[in-house]
């Protein structure tokens, strides 16, 4: 476990998602993504960014492994990946093999705080970084899971409710790939921000997660990326669900719609505020207001 100060008055983090680096193709789109991650970088000065899933695809994923540290050493600052649904699966035949086998990639990298997380949680690479006040009592929790197709595990669930438990009086944020089917209802039931431009692809089962960070009470927000061309947020039982902005250039995408990065700003005293990075240099709030039209009522 990590152990991160603030610097001033804030903690900002940089979260670049589906990014899809690939060795054999699409060089010049390639370059690309390498721009965007180093321009949101250098243009935003974040202390800490967090690459929520599929990092990168084919069969040379180590090499695409190295070109990424290269650039986060390069730049100097700390990085915590999660893994995504395509990461790893072109390794070993894919499954929980290949994904083990690129989440070794990973570790021991120059500036990433990539943990495998315990062996008895589901997964590869479920593991906290805490922010502001002491390691033992930090200001703020930011837990970083590995999300499976198919729903988050029993085990991680149990994991994340007991770290929750041992930290009463810190915030928390949590960071992963794929959406939780939370992201559909607030959508359509709950004014939103941003744009849903592609179905919200969330897993077919609801594991319970959602429920258990209500019920905990401190989590202030989740984001997640799978979707590359949404990146609304919107606020459900308190806490703020937020898509990331697609980042990469070797996937699909939308004309029109620029790749970029969400930008997160912490505070010591628990609140939290975001914008959207894009390539184009611009950073803003999002305004752009969905307004739902469905309801529960009979």
């Amino acid at each position: 476990m990590t152990h991160l100060h603030f610097k001033g008055d804030n903690f900002r983090i940089c979260q670049l998602t589906d990014i899809h680096l690939e060795h054999d193709r699409l060089h010049d789109e390639r370059e690309c993504t390498c721009n965007v991650i180093r321009q949101s970088i250098l243009q935003t000065k974040p202390d800490l960014v967090v690459f929520t899933g599929d990092l990168a695809w084919g069969p040379n994923d180590d090499k695409m492994i190295d070109l990424l540290s290269g650039i986060m050493e390069e730049l100097g600052v700390p990085w915590a990946p999660v893994l995504g649904n395509h990461d790893g699966q072109d390794l070993l035949g894919g499954g929980q093999p290949g994904r083990r086998m690129f989440a070794g990639f990973l570790l021991n990298r120059p500036g990433s705080l990539f943990e495998l997380g315990p062996e008895e949680v589901f997964g590869n690479g479920n593991y906290t970084v805490t922010v502001g006040g002491t390691k033992e009592a930090p200001a703020w929790v930011l837990f970083l899971l590995d999300s499976p197709d198919s729903g988050f595990d029993v085990s991680q669930l149990l994991w994340y409710k007991n770290l929750s438990e041992s930290y009463p009086d810190a915030c928390e944020l949590a960071f992963f790939h794929i959406p939780l089917q939370e992201y559909t209802e607030v959508w359509d039931y709950h004014d939103c921000l941003g744009f849903n431009q592609e179905r919200v692809c969330s897993t077919p089962l609801n594991d319970g997660l959602f429920s258990l960070m209500v019920r905990g009470g401190k989590m202030k927000g989740v984001f997640v990326g799978h979707d590359h061309i949404n990146d609304f947020e919107g606020t459900l039982h308190g806490i703020r669900l937020c898509y990331g902005r697609g980042s990469g250039y070797q996937c699909y995408g939308l004309e029109g719609y620029p790749h970029g990065a969400r930008i997160i700003d912490l505070s010591p005293d628990g609140t939290f505020s975001t914008k959207i990075w894009l390539e184009t240099g611009e950073l803003y709030i999002q305004t752009r207001r969905h307004v739902h039209k469905l309801n529960c009522k009979g």
